[in-house]
């Protein structure tokens, strides 16, 4: 059985959610997405985004508010399933690209051999505290130390591991998520205060070839 392309976790379907609402926002003219359609899914991420939060914090997290929060969850999900299997897989042939999909999180047949390598660029990953429990990390493009993408680049992969020893290697972080972003926000839970946590970042091209990874990088959650 095919892996659901929307995560279970819910750190993972936050990085995963966030990026895909504000991805088909951005797109939503260009993609023939009627703005009925983008509002319904914009408004259940962000009813399920506000209450995940009030779930969250100590001063507000009662088992009625987790409740809310996981109800709130699963009217995301099925919006996030809805606007795939109502606008975007039959347009896949047509305005939306593989390339988009890939960006999207969503599955694609790779039918045909890649014409494009590896990157061989190596990023420098940058991680600063952006809030409470929260980060930005930063793939740099170690030519320049701009957050901009090398040539050879169609995104980055986002590698972390939340609590325990270090990695010997990157390759040995157990969590990881594509962007088109040089950018990406780690929000975590409460009480993963104080915690380590370890990222890593590399290039990957448009069909899922990773380049050489970063240093792995430590840090604690704020």
């Amino acid at each position: 059985m095919a892996k659901d392309y929307i995560p279970a976790k819910i750190a993972d379907f936050r990085l995963f959610s966030d990026h895909f609402v504000d991805l088909v926002s951005q797109k939503a003219a260009a993609w023939g997405i009627p703005d009925t359609a983008k509002a319904k899914l914009t408004d259940a991420h962000t009813a399920w985004t506000a209450a995940q939060a009030e779930a969250d914090n100590p001063d507000t997290r009662t088992s009625l508010a987790v409740e809310k929060a996981r109800r709130l969850r699963g009217e995301d999900t099925t919006n996030i399933r809805w606007m795939v299997n109502t606008f975007i897989n039959p347009n896949a042939a047509d305005a939306i690209t593989v390339e988009d999909r890939i960006d999207l999180g969503l599955h694609v047949k790779d039918s045909a051999p890649t014409h494009h390598p590896a990157p061989t660029s190596r990023p420098d990953t940058d991680v600063e505290p952006s809030g409470k429990y929260q980060h930005t990390v930063i793939a740099l493009d170690s030519a320049t130390s701009k957050k901009e993408k090398p040539a050879d680049a169609y995104g980055v992969r986002y590698a972390w591991q939340l609590g325990g020893t270090a990695p010997a290697t990157p390759a040995d972080l157990p969590k990881s998520e594509f962007s088109r972003k040089t950018a990406e926000k780690f929000l975590w839970d409460p009480s993963n205060q104080g915690k380590p946590v370890y990222y890593a970042t590399a290039y990957e091209n448009s069909k899922g070839d990773i380049g050489p990874w970063s240093a792995v990088v430590s840090t604690i959650v704020p």
